[in-house]
C-alpha cells in the first residue's frame, strides 16, 4: 500500500511539472508572437518590429519599387530585400524595377503607376512645387555622393584647386546648376576655372582621356569605374566637405498611397532596413548576388568598390537606415533656393516625413 501511495505522488509531482512546463511553453510562445520577430526569416505578423516599430497586417500586398536608373552597386539593397527573403518576411511581394531617370520615376509615383520610387532629394523638392501628390519617406545617403575627381597630377583638393585648371561637367545636372554658388561661396574666381558642360557620355571621356583635369560625378557609380579604367588613385573632394551637401537615394511615395497603406509601408521601409544592414555586413555576398542577376552590369570588383562607397556615406547610428534629418533638409532647401532650383519654399515638414519609423 505504502509503495502504491508513493507512486501516486510521484506521477501527481510529474504531472503538476509537466502542466507548469507546458504553461510556461505557452507564454514564451505568445510572447514571441506579440512580437512578431524572430531570428529567422520567418514572415512577420502584427506587432513591433526590432526597431520598436508598432505594425500591422499589411493594407496591400503586392507593390512596385522604381528605381531612377538601371543596376548599380548602391541599389544592391533593394534587391537583397528581393531575393533573400527581407519582403517576403514582412509579408510583402515587390516588385523591384529599373528606371531612365529621376524625374520619370517621380511622375510615375506621382501618377500612381508605381507605389514607390527613388529619387535625389532635389526632384521632390522641385516636384513638390508643380504641385505633384508626393512625400519622401526615406533616404539612404545622409552625405551627398557628388563629389569633383581630379587626376593624381592635377589635383583638386579644395574648391580653390580649381582656379587654372579644367573641369568636365553634366549638362543641366545637379552639380552644374549648384556650380556657381559652390565656387562663390568658397571663394572661388568662376573667371579662372575652365568650366566645361557636355552630355554624361562626352563628360566621361574628356576625363578619362585627361582632355580635363577634374570632372564632376558620383562616387557611388563613377568614381570606382574611373579609377579602374585609368588603373590609378584618383583625388576626391566631396561637395559635402564644402558646404554642398545634397541627401541621394532617396524614397518617395505617393501621398494617396502613403495615406492609405501606412501599414504596408512600414513594412516596406523595416524590410529594406534590415536588407542594408545585411548588404552593408556581407558585401562580397551580396556582390555574387547581384552579378548573378545583372552579369552585364559591371564587373564585381566595380560592384564591390560602389558599396564600400556607398557605406562611407550611408552613416545611420541609433536609427533604422532611411531615416531623413530634419537639419539635412532644411540644409537641401538652403542651397536648392539660393541655387534657384526651387521656385518656393515651403515647411520642411510637407518634404518628408519619418513617422513609417515610428
Amino acid at each position: 500500500m505504502k509503495i502504491f501511495l508513493k507512486f501516486l505522488l510521484l506521477m501527481l509531482l510529474l504531472i503538476v511539472t509537466l502542466a507548469a512546463c507546458g504553461k510556461s511553453d505557452a507564454i514564451e510562445k505568445t510572447e514571441d508572437q506579440l512580437s512578431g520577430m524572430n531570428d529567422s526569416n520567418e514572415e512577420i505578423g502584427e506587432g513591433n518590429t526590432g526597431d520598436g516599430i508598432t505594425i500591422g497586417e499589411p493594407e496591400v500586398t503586392n507593390v512596385t519599387l522604381r528605381l531612377n536608373w538601371r543596376f548599380k552597386g548602391e541599389f544592391s539593397p533593394f534587391f537583397v530585400a528581393q531575393e533573400k527573403g527581407f519582403f517576403d518576411k514582412y509579408g510583402l511581394n515587390v516588385d523591384v524595377l529599373e528606371g531612365n531617370g529621376s524625374t520619370s520615376t517621380m511622375q510615375a509615383v506621382a501618377q500612381g503607376q508605381d507605389d514607390f520610387g527613388v529619387t535625389s532629394t532635389v526632384e521632390p523638392s522641385q516636384g513638390l512645387v508643380e504641385g505633384m501628390p508626393i512625400k519622401m519617406i526615406a533616404s539612404y545617403m545622409n552625405r551627398s555622393p557628388i563629389m569633383i575627381a581630379s587626376h593624381p597630377d592635377t589635383p583638386v583638393e579644395t574648391p580653390k584647386d580649381l582656379e587654372g585648371k579644367s573641369i568636365a561637367m553634366a549638362i543641366a545636372s545637379t552639380f552644374t546648376n549648384v556650380y556657381p554658388f559652390f565656387l562663390e561661396s568658397n571663394e572661388v574666381d568662376e573667371s579662372l576655372v575652365n568650366s566645361v558642360q557636355v552630355e554624361s557620355s562626352a563628360r566621361n571621356g574628356l576625363f578619362l582621356t585627361k582632355e580635363v583635369d577634374a570632372v564632376a560625378i558620383f562616387s557611388t557609380n563613377e568614381y570606382p569605374l574611373f579609377e579602374k579604367e585609368l588603373d590609378v588613385e584618383l583625388t576626391s573632394l566631396y561637395l559635402a566637405d564644402f558646404g554642398y551637401d545634397l541627401a541621394g537615394l532617396t524614397l518617395i511615395g505617393n501621398e494617396s498611397f502613403l495615406e492609405d497603406n501606412p501599414n504596408t509601408v512600414k513594412r516596406f521601409l523595416a524590410a529594406i532596413d534590415e536588407a542594408f544592414e545585411y548588404t552593408l555586413a556581407n558585401k562580397e555576398e551580396t556582390v555574387e548576388l547581384v552579378m548573378e542577376l545583372f552579369p552585364d552590369a559591371m564587373d564585381a570588383e566595380t560592384a564591390l568598390m560602389q558599396l564600400e562607397f556607398l557605406e562611407e556615406i550611408a552613416l545611420f547610428e541609433d536609427v533604422p537606415y532611411g531615416w531623413m534629418s530634419k537639419e539635412n533638409m532644411e540644409d537641401t532647401l538652403d542651397i536648392l533656393e539660393i541655387s534657384d532650383l526651387i521656385s518656393e519654399r515651403y515647411d520642411v515638414e510637407r518634404y518628408f516625413t519619418n513617422e513609417f519609423f515610428e
